[in-house]
């Protein structure tokens, strides 16, 4: 099997993954994900959001697998990892911090009294690399903040097993899609001459096939 073929069986943890699967509409390939790596599946990560009364039931598991560590606060990157965190801020009836893309990484912006000693979770849309929680995550940290776990609607490749490893917090994925993800200079699809995909419909860029 090529390395960039996409395995088409689906994990999850607890939420029926048919129809986010069928949402994000995956795709195998070579993909720049923009995030300084090369990837071979991308999702259409714009369409979760399309019709928010669908993510629901999504929303509900990621709030019930965040309230056993009793968070005080939702952080989530933007632009789709804010919306689904702000939704399961609400759920939880805690406070919602955004992620703004900054020039070294994610920042959130202070508010009156700080954030020192609050126990926050990350959520985003999907967690490949892990580029963005990590960075919200160093973010929450250096603002004084106790990161208390991470949760995804999507989780790719290895990230189920990297997020805790590496960043040090449980991970909740509501669903796991077989995929790799490499950085751009090391890619093996980029040695072995495969030209990148276009990611969208109209031959566009890709966007991120999740961060």
């Amino acid at each position: 099997m090529a390395a960039w073929r996409l395995v088409s069986s689906w994990d999850h943890g607890g939420v029926e993954s048919s129809e986010v699967v069928q949402l994000v509409r995956p795709r195998a390939g070579h993909f720049d994900l923009g995030t300084g790596y090369h990837g071979d599946v991308w999702l259409d990560l714009d369409a979760l959001f399309l019709h928010p009364s669908r993510l629901r039931p999504s929303v509900g598991w990621l709030a019930e697998r965040l309230t056993e560590h009793a968070p005080d606060a939702v952080c989530g990157p933007l632009e789709g990892g804010a919306f689904l965190a702000y939704a399961v801020a609400d759920r939880l009836g805690v406070a919602f911090l955004a992620g703004y893309r900054s020039a070294t990484g994610y920042r959130v912006p202070r508010i009156p009294g700080g954030i020192g000693g609050w126990r926050v979770a990350v959520v985003d849309d999907a967690v490949n690399a892990g580029t963005a929680v990590a960075a919200c995550l160093r973010e929450l940290r250096a603002q004084g903040a106790v990161p208390v776990a991470v949760a995804a609607l999507l989780a790719l490749g290895e990230a189920t097993a990297m997020v805790p490893a590496r960043l040090g917090v449980p991970f909740y994925p509501a669903v796991a899609i077989p995929s790799r993800a490499w950085p751009a200079r090391e890619c093996p699809l980029c040695a072995d001459g495969i030209p990148v995909t276009p990611g969208a419909d109209d031959g566009q860029s890709a966007p991120p096939a999740g961060r």
